[in-house]
């Protein structure tokens, strides 16, 4: 055997092994998060973000995944969608972890683009995710409230057609108006502060100008492999080098004003991508060194 083929086997043997070792990885990331309009009641307050579970399990019954949740100690959860796989029809393991997530923190739902393959699931899903709790936002807005202040919290639920055409490819995809955006969710409120849970972050610029000040998306699973100094590789939607893939971004038209966080999620084969738990730290205003 010669040395050439030593070295590639055993570069291919070091690849694997960072791969099988980088998919049972969890990293918790913390960010702050800047926001205008945010109420100072809310500031401080801690938002666990997570999305796009799929298969994964992380222990038996989610124990290591709900550990680590747990000593976070947020203040709310926002789970941003694919919270099962389109080829999954076992719904109990999914509720009972969601109602793990809610005996930790006010807990609120949106679908993303893989529940859509399995209506009657997701409708199943659902009704025993309220009756433990949990808030599942379908086009509809609740108030997070402290003390005399409040959030408007928004969930958005896209049709399939957003993520994948009639011919089952990802060409040619339309891109939801403000005005569309209007017609699901009514009008932003004005002057107050409005938070989105919107599974897709690809459409970052139409929410802000619907009027989301903070929009909390997943889908991309971090851009599945990751490189440095330049992100994700590959979109859902066979896209290379995607926009948004994970992080904070501020709007090109409104800046600081509104701001899109996409977690890179918790499922899906990845390469030096961690899974992601992430917690923003709410703070009101602008970041001191931008």
């Amino acid at each position: 055997m010669s040395k050439k083929t030593v070295f590639g086997l055993l570069l291919a043997s070091v690849g694997a092994g960072c791969f099988l070792v980088g998919n049972r990885e969890v990293k918790v990331n913390k960010k702050e998060l800047y926001c205008p309009r945010l109420p100072i009641s809310f500031e401080g307050k801690r938002l666990l973000i997570l999305s796009d579970l799929h298969k994964k399990r992380y222990g038996d019954s989610f124990n290591n995944l709900m550990a680590y949740c747990k000593c976070q100690s947020p203040d709310y959860i926002f789970f941003l969608g694919d919270l099962f796989s389109r080829d999954e029809t076992d719904m109990r393991p999914k509720a009972y972890f969601m109602s793990c997530l809610q005996s930790i923190a006010p807990t609120y739902y949106i679908v993303g683009n893989h529940e859509l393959f399995q209506p009657e699931c997701l409708a199943a899903l659902c009704e025993k995710l309220k009756q433990t709790g949990v808030t599942v936002l379908c086009n509809q807005k609740v108030r997070l409230t402290q003390n005399s202040e409040h959030i408007n919290l928004y969930g958005l639920k896209l049709p399939l057609r957003y993520y994948i055409n009639s011919s089952w490819h990802y060409s040619d995809l339309p891109v939801p108006s403000a005005d569309y955006l209007e017609s699901k969710l009514g009008k932003a409120e004005k002057g107050q502060c409005n938070f989105l849970l919107a599974h897709n972050p690809f459409f970052f610029e139409q929410y802000a100008k619907w009027g989301a000040d903070v929009t909390f998306s997943g889908h991309c699973h971090g851009g599945i492999v990751r490189i440095p100094l330049i992100g994700g590789v590959l979109s859902p939607e066979r896209k290379f080098f995607p926009k948004y893939t994970k992080g904070i971004y501020n709007s090109k038209i409104y800046a600081q004003q509104r701001k899109l966080v996409v977690t890179s999620g918790l499922g899906k084969l990845r390469f030096n991508n961690p899974s992601e738990i992430l917690i923003c730290t709410l703070r009101k205003g602008r970041e001191k060194n931008a």
